[in-house]
């Protein structure tokens, strides 16, 4: 039986089992490229809170859960109920076009059970609303895809290096000191908490090339430099590149 069949039963146990065969490898690059023990434990007491909402009909705050607390961070499965609530009138209007760009932006990350679906409802529509599907994934696109949740990432670690409000710059000329890692609350060594800043640098920047198709890069831009690749991305997320 295909994705779509599945979905077509609106069933919650198959809703389950879904989120199960998919959840921890499609969770996206938020939570990827973070420590697992600090992120996904909320992030699955948010699926298991919307899960709930669901099961007993409050659609309506089950979708702002999928669609505000986890698709705005790159959660696929998420991405993907918000496509299954729009096309069957869940808590919002239904509206096919609207759960086609959704269902494209799940499968961003190659996920087979994502992919199939949006090929096959896809395959369902007209061209004029091919065309509509298009324009309503680049939007979602902009705002909730992998790429650009990777250079927000950046951003904010690029900002919290040079952070004047610690007093401090963590160069590599740095006297010794610990630091408190503002993501898990633990004292750490200067060098320690510099390596794995660099590390979470050097993975968004080689998900970011990778996807680009352009020459890696290392964490030390410079302003000028990271401005021209967010402008890469931008370009890059402006056009159609799924069907």
């Amino acid at each position: 039986m295909s994705t779509l069949s599945l979905a077509r039963e609106s069933d919650l146990n198959v809703r389950i089992v879904l989120l199960l065969a998919l959840l921890l490898p499609v969770l996206g690059l938020a939570d990827a490229a973070r420590d697992a023990q600090s992120v996904h434990s909320p992030t699955l007491r948010l699926h298991q809170k919307a899960e709930e909402l669901y099961s007993s009909g409050h659609f309506q705050r089950a979708y702002f859960i999928y669609v505000n607390e986890l698709a705005a961070i790159g959660d696929k499965y998420a991405q993907y109920m918000a496509g299954y609530m729009s096309q069957y009138g869940k808590g919002v209007p239904e509206d096919v076009v609207r759960a086609s760009a959704w269902y494209r932006l799940a499968a961003e990350q190659g996920a087979p059970q994502f992919v199939e679906l949006r090929d096959q409802v896809l395959e369902s529509m007209s061209e004029e609303m091919r065309l509509e599907s298009d324009a309503e994934y680049l939007a979602l696109r902009q705002k909730y895809s992998d790429l650009v949740l990777a250079i927000a990432q950046l951003r904010e670690v690029r900002e919290r290096v040079n952070d004047r409000s610690t007093g401090s710059h963590l160069s590599a000329n740095s006297p010794a000191v610990t630091v408190i890692d503002p993501r898990t609350g633990v004292t750490i060594s200067r060098s320690e908490y510099m390596r794995r800043i660099e590390s979470r640098m050097q993975f968004l920047y080689d998900y970011i090339t990778d996807k680009l198709g352009i020459e890696p890069v290392q964490p030390g831009l410079n302003d000028r430099e990271f401005e021209a690749l967010a402008a890469q991305v931008d370009a890059y997320l402006q056009v159609v590149d799924d069907r």
